[in-house]
């Protein structure tokens, strides 16, 4: 399964190591139920996932899967909230945060261009573009306590990620330092997750946009009012699990599964919808629904505020 070299010396794991990272990224020692071999089978797709990324850097991955543990919204999760994460970034975040001089590296190479954007939109003049990137830099990885960078959870690509938080962080300092700083809208902040680079999603936001549109609002609408308040909590007011659970006045593992329920009966009802109205072939369809995932915390956010 995995080419490259595991915590065990070289080679593909064994079944030892992946009922360890099962155990470790579906709680096992929390939820007290066995594993199953689907989580088992999911924990070796996570590892070959990491492998084929960064073939050369394959490192700590009992640690990558507690963090991959501590960002997923349920108790125990499903395997395929994890199969929809996207593990390179955040195996690229893990390994920066723990000082990998490679996954530094390899992070400022992803993110230059976003963080130059960001800059760009504040409109901070280009002499002070050094200082800026070193601060932000500092936050991101050396900051008191936990590393923001580990605020990623992988539920979009990295650079969407990264220069909503970096242009926010960047406004932050400006209105701190600057009564008349140009001030962005939070929710312009919010919309730049949804300015991807990736020349497919371009294309295929331009061909099917409205479609997709359609569907989500459709399929927004035909929530239960349990499941609108569920996901508007979770994307919305951004609380976790444990909030959410407290708020509803119900347990932890009830608030998980409403979150991962909520979840997939909305993007289930848009795919029906969008396979219903459009002729695609099965590579199109395949592409389109990347692009619904790609959408999904946006659109939720634009229609549930």
């Amino acid at each position: 399964m995995v080419g490259s070299a595991t915590e065990s010396g070289a080679g593909k794991p064994t079944l030892g190591e992946l009922t360890e990272w099962a155990g470790l990224l579906f709680l096992q020692d929390r939820a007290g139920a066995p594993l199953s071999p689907e989580q088992i089978a999911c924990a070796g797709r996570v590892a070959e996932r990491v492998a084929v990324a960064y073939p050369e850097h394959v490192a700590d991955l009992s640690g990558f899967f507690r963090h991959v543990a501590s960002v997923l919204p349920a108790e125990p999760a499903e395997p395929a909230l994890v199969d929809a994460l996207h593990v390179d970034g955040l195996y690229l975040c893990h390994a920066a945060a723990r000082g990998e001089a490679w996954a530094f590296a390899a992070f400022r190479s992803e993110v230059w261009d976003e963080l130059n954007a960001a800059l760009g939109s504040i409109r901070i003049p280009a002499h002070h573009h050094d200082d800026v990137r070193q601060e932000l830099w500092s936050k991101l990885f050396l900051g008191p306590g936990r590393p923001r960078i580990l605020d990623y959870a992988g539920r979009g690509r990295l650079k969407s990620w990264f220069r909503v938080a970096a242009t926010r962080a960047l406004l932050d300092d400006r209105r701190r330092e600057r009564a008349e700083g140009t001030r962005l809208p939070e929710s312009m902040a919010d919309e730049l997750a949804a300015e991807q680079s990736d020349p497919e999603l371009e294309h295929l936001k331009r061909l099917y946009g409205a479609e997709f549109r359609l569907a989500f609002e459709h399929a927004v609408s035909q929530l239960s009012a349990e499941d609108r308040n569920v996901l508007r909590s979770y994307y919305v007011q951004d609380l976790g699990i444990d909030e959410i659970a407290t708020a509803f006045g119900i347990h932890r593992a009830t608030a998980a599964r409403r979150v991962n329920r909520a979840r997939e009966t909305l993007l289930t009802a848009t795919r029906k919808h969008i396979s219903e109205k459009l002729n695609l072939n099965p590579k199109e369809l395949e592409s389109v629904l990347r692009l619904i995932e790609s959408r999904l915390y946006a659109s939720v956010k634009r229609l549930l505020e």
